[in-house]
């Protein structure tokens, strides 16, 4: 990932009317994750881990909208159609997938692509989810960065989440 890529990313979703993210399956639990996080910027997120229901939820997708979708090999066909729908909606996808060729990356118009690559069948997943991390990190410690008060806005929704936690 070129570090202007990588920049390129961080604005969309930083100036995105509302960030869509979907993962199906274990690829659900880092769009989950990252839904979060952005919400703890004050991005409107819009996450999903079914199909049918991100698929209902495209119709409201408008030109300022983004939407991630995570897939670690990028084969899924249903995802490969929600992605086509929601650039029919004039919204820009971002792929989320291993840095090899696939149907998903070819939808997309911008790819966060995770280079992870070992023999060893226990320890490559590991790595993939190290780097997905990683990369997921680097974005947000941009937003985080790109003014618009958002250290503000998460020093703050921080505060009220620890608020709940206390007894």
């Amino acid at each position: 990932n070129p570090a202007s890529g990588i920049d390129a990313i961080a604005r969309l979703i930083g100036k995105a009317g509302k960030v869509f993210l979907i993962g199906l399956g274990e690829d659900g639990i880092p769009a989950r994750a990252f839904a979060m996080r952005l919400s703890l910027l004050d991005i409107l997120t819009v996450h999903h881990f079914d199909a049918v229901l991100m698929t209902a939820s495209i119709s409201t997708a408008t030109k300022a909208d983004v939407l991630l979708v995570f897939s670690e090999h990028g084969q899924q066909t249903n995802l490969c159609k929600i992605s086509r729908q929601f650039r029919e909606r004039h919204g820009k996808v971002i792929s989320v997938t291993r840095h090899s060729a696939n149907p998903l990356r070819a939808h997309a118009d911008h790819s966060l692509l995770v280079s992870a690559h070992d023999d060893r069948a226990h320890i490559e997943p590991l790595i993939y989810h190290s780097a997905l991390r990683h990369l997921l990190d680097m974005i947000f410690v941009l937003l985080c960065e790109s003014g618009k008060n958002r250290l503000d806005q998460l020093e703050s929704n921080l505060e009220r989440i620890h608020s709940l936690m206390e007894p």
